[in-house]
């Protein structure tokens, strides 16, 4: 399904860049959320974060299959959630209502840099056929 690189954002100025990055050379590309962070930080916060993102963008909820449902209710797109298969089974239901898509396993994903994660993110963006 990620045939397109997939990049780890955590706020707006990585979402900035990525956005623009992905723009500036013709990529497509999916923003995703690091790891549980829909059990710590919630929907609404990825909601804000993603609204006038043009790019897919994933909400990584772990093992919680109940904040993946909220997330999927408050209009997330895509949800990661690593759950049993009934709980699968459900999310995928709510995701068929809501427009939404689930997904078992986190897809890999470029981690930013902490300090020159423009060059580093050119050269892996580039790494992939357009």
């Amino acid at each position: 399904m990620h045939a397109a690189p997939c990049v780890t954002i955590s706020c707006a100025h990585d979402l900035g860049l990525v956005t623009a990055m992905a723009a500036s050379l013709r990529v497509n590309c999916t923003v995703v959320s690091p790891p549980g962070a829909g059990c710590v930080m919630g929907a609404p916060w990825w909601v804000a974060l993603v609204a006038a993102c043009p790019l897919p963008a994933l909400l990584d909820c772990g093992q919680a299959a109940g904040y993946a449902a909220c997330a999927l209710r408050a209009g997330v797109r895509g949800v990661i959630a690593h759950v049993p298969v009934a709980q699968h089974h459900a999310l995928v239901s709510l995701a068929r209502v809501t427009g939404g898509h689930v997904m078992t396993h986190r897809p890999l994903s470029l981690d930013l840099p902490p300090r020159g994660a423009g060059p580093v993110l050119e050269r892996y963006l580039r790494a992939f056929p357009a």
